[in-house]
């Protein structure tokens, strides 16, 4: 999925299995390497941006995989979602390696642990999108809410037509 970044000419690509939570996306995350990150971070954000990525890069891929504790910064960009045209801030954080996939996720916090507990640090916001049988499984499949046309269908329903109509943008 491209999130195109406001006020520039740049687009971040994501890799979701789950295109069915794009209307859940409340944030962006692109690892400290992303070859983004120097274009999108603002002048005010620079020097706690630049001092994050410092000590990120001193932690192994591993370490920083298997941490519990959440930390990152704002870059002071935003991305734009491409179902709702929502403007969603763009941080930085460990927890995401640029190695992995494209190096930058879609941030679905009420349907993913990791960005759940980003969140709830950082204050962002948490939309539910997929109603769960299984309330202790964030990522377990549902029904669609939250999510204008796509509301009441199943979430392999949901999947399959917003990549559809994805495709026609």
């Amino acid at each position: 999925v491209v999130f195109d970044v406001a006020d520039s000419d740049s687009k971040i690509t994501v890799f979701t299995t789950r295109p069915d939570t794009l209307f859940g996306v409340t944030f962006i995350v692109l690892a400290p390497e992303h070859e983004l990150v120097d274009i999108l971070t603002s002048d005010e954000n620079r020097e706690k941006v630049e001092n994050y990525r410092t000590q990120a890069v001193k932690k192994d891929e591993v370490e920083r995989q298997a941490s519990k504790e959440k930390s990152g910064v704002f870059t002071g960009s935003f991305a734009i979602n491409p179902v709702n045209g929502e403007k969603n801030p763009i941080w930085i954080a460990d927890y995401v390696l640029v190695g992995y996939g494209t190096g930058a996720i879609m941030a679905v916090p009420a349907h993913d642990e990791r960005d759940k507990a980003f969140a709830e640090i950082y204050s962002l916001p948490i939309l539910d999108v997929v109603e769960v049988s299984d309330k202790d499984d964030l990522s377990s499949e549902g029904i669609i809410k939250n999510s204008e046309s796509y509301n009441g269908m199943s979430s392999f329903e949901a999947r399959e037509k917003i990549v559809t109509d994805l495709n026609k943008k």
